[in-house]
């Protein structure tokens, strides 16, 4: 299983629960930056005549619920975005791509390496999504 957590970097050892969490938050970033977009295409429409679709009470108004998803969407996008920052540089590229993208890290460094700086993106991208 190539997902495992490194047992040896006792300082960044998360729960496995933690871990796999923090790890489906990384992959769910392109997505979520997605939904980020439509939303704010979207935050100008005027609302569906659906009544379903309508608030309930006056206090609740679309208008707050699409502020609220873009702000939501946002805080999670810079959360899991501001962890790949806490990484060197030359390992971003390679990371991002494995991370939200699935693709195998690249020869640039060793295994071990890349392996690495993983673990101590995962774990901030758990601490920044208070999954801790």
């Amino acid at each position: 299983m190539e997902d495992y957590q490194q047992k040896r970097m006792k300082e960044y050892l998360l729960p496995e629960t933690v871990y796999r969490q923090a790890l489906w938050a990384a992959r769910d970033l392109p997505r979520l930056k997605e939904k980020l977009e439509e939303a704010k295409e979207n935050q100008d429409a005027l609302p569906s005549s659906d009544p379903a679709r309508q608030p309930c009470s006056g206090s609740d108004s679309i208008t707050e619920r699409r502020g609220q998803k873009i702000s939501s969407l946002t805080m999670r996008i810079e959360a899991i975005e501001s962890a790949l920052y806490s990484v060197p540089e030359k390992y971003r590229k390679g990371l991002s791509e494995k991370l939200f993208y699935r693709k195998a890290f690249n020869d640039d460094f060793h295994p071990n390496t890349w392996k690495k700086w993983q673990q101590i993106c995962i774990y901030n991208i758990a601490r920044n999504l208070d999954l801790l």
